[in-house]
């Protein structure tokens, strides 16, 4: 039987309201060939027309340095294609690693999903 901390990366894209795409991140974000599904998924959602994505880190239990690597890269792929994005749910060391970092003063961090969801609505389109 697997304990919740130790599953490795569960991943799950659905589109919660037209033109907001949710990346629903659980488990350990960690170096390992599982963390490539992240960009995978982002790409997809890209490639599928999303112009507003939520990634939603709630379920996850611990991130290193490269799960931090791989949302900071895919940050850079949403804004170089023109879309908007944001994190929600991320709590406790996954929050505190962000802050430490100072990615939370370039990517926007909501509580929870409707938050960031909320958020993505009225924030203007990327110059």
């Amino acid at each position: 039987m697997l304990y919740p901390e130790t599953v490795v990366l569960s991943l799950e894209i659905r589109q919660i309201e037209p033109g907001i795409t949710v990346i629903e991140l659980g488990g350990r974000v960690t170096l390992g060939r599982e963390s490539g599904q992240i960009e995978g998924a982002v790409l997809k959602a890209l490639n599928d027309g999303a112009q507003k994505l939520v990634i939603d880190l709630s379920k996850v239990t611990y991130i290193d340095s490269t799960g931090i690597g791989v949302i900071a890269y895919c940050f850079g792929k949403i804004s170089q294609s023109g879309a908007q994005a944001a994190v929600s749910g991320a709590l406790g060391l996954v929050r505190e690693l962000f802050k430490l970092t100072r990615l939370d003063s370039v990517i926007a961090f909501f509580p929870d999903v409707a938050s960031a969801c909320d958020g993505l609505a009225t924030a203007s389109p990327s110059a």
